[in-house]
């Protein structure tokens, strides 16, 4: 009854990591002093398991002690219960990120806004960026980082054709005529910094900024009761949505801040320790799967319940780095395990050598 009350336990209650390993040294110890002669085989304790006999016989052997003895580094670092509550609380100071950012939303855009007037003619109209205007002209043209992205032919703004040129050739054009003087790299300096100012400006916005290349699925239609002469479309847009189809200041702050947080707690989880290079980075890569999960799950679960405004949304800032590390993790993981079945191998070999003894054995299993 109770071995069977032990394997009931032993399902539902986990077995705390250093008596674990506590109890493997005792075995050992136990197995070897009984292969030596020091223990003799006491018939009456046939019944009781291994780890009851080895505790009667030798007591409790330290795991840590015994390695320390056969000279064995210890400076290892394993993913423990505290590494993950840290993880998580990780995550949730991210999504506090995303809330606070976007509780000052409007005075961020203030200061950016304020900032691209550095690189924008003053009282020039608009940047060629908004040549496409409306409520949704971010993800039809020129904010999503596809800077060769060109309008249609016979496109007109202000009066002039501006059909058939890039997003980059129509902002240098814009600048040239604005800047007198302006060429070479200062021109194209002023044209990269006007672009990037432009798009920090919008971050903090609801709409935020489109995702990268998107706009390789706008649609231009010949509409003769526009201004421009076209009407456009982005159906993949449209499909996805403010909440899985943009990216926003509140975004950025997440990562920022879940960044910083995760290298400085690998570095002070590892300070000190000699630990092997593939351990630590599978230690890192552990705790930013568990973060960025975390803020995952939190930010989606305030999307269903429409909790929290515009801080419910998909997070493609962190989404990207929890798919890298989950995959980067599993890699690191097949690695260690092709180098646990060498090791295996060594092991077998040194049994099967009748010159070996078992610290030669300890030290090719350790090693």
């Amino acid at each position: 009854m109770a071995k069977i009350w032990h394997k009931i336990k032993s399902v539902f209650i986990a077995e705390p990591e250093d008596a674990y390993w506590d109890q493997r040294a005792t075995n050992l110890d136990y197995l070897v002093k009984r292969h030596t002669g020091e223990i003799i085989v006491d018939p009456t304790t046939a019944h009781l398991s291994l780890d009851e006999r080895a505790k009667m016989a030798v007591g409790t052997v330290d795991f840590e002690t015994m390695l320390a003895d056969l000279e064995i580094s210890t400076d290892y670092r394993s993913l423990n219960p505290n590494d993950i509550v840290v993880a998580v609380c990780i995550g949730i100071m991210g999504v506090g990120a995303a809330q606070l950012t976007n509780h000052y939303a409007d005075a961020l855009e203030e200061k950016f806004v304020k900032l691209h007037e550095n690189f924008k003619p003053k009282d020039k109209g608009p940047s060629p960026l908004d040549y496409r205007a409306g409520g949704n002209h971010r993800s039809i043209f020129g904010h999503d980082f596809n800077l060769n992205q060109k309008l249609p032919d016979g496109y007109t703004y202000g009066g002039q054709d501006v059909g058939g040129q890039s997003v980059y050739s129509l902002v240098l054009k814009y600048l040239e005529s604005n800047f007198p003087g302006s060429s070479g790299l200062g021109l194209h300096l002023k044209a990269i910094l006007h672009i990037l100012t432009h798009y920090l400006s919008d971050l903090p916005t609801t709409k935020g900024l489109p995702l990268p290349f998107s706009s390789f699925f706008t649609e231009w239609k010949e509409d003769p009761t526009k201004a421009t002469g076209y009407a456009a479309s982005n159906p993949l847009m449209e499909a996805l949505g403010d909440e899985y189809g943009t990216i926003n200041a509140a975004d950025a702050s997440t990562y920022a801040v879940m960044k910083m947080l995760l290298l400085s707690y690998g570095a002070f989880a590892h300070r000190g320790l000699d630990t092997p290079e593939d351990e630590k980075e599978l230690h890192k890569t552990q705790l930013a799967v568990i973060a960025y999960g975390t803020a995952l799950v939190i930010q989606m679960l305030l999307l269903v319940t429409g909790t929290l405004g515009r801080t419910g949304k998909l997070n493609y800032l962190i989404a990207g780095p929890f798919l890298w590390n989950s995959a980067r993790s599993v890699l690191i993981v097949h690695k260690q395990h092709r180098q646990v079945m060498t090791h295996y191998e060594k092991s077998i070999a040194v049994l099967n050598d009748s010159e070996s003894n078992f610290d030669d054995w300890i030290k090719t299993v350790c090693a």
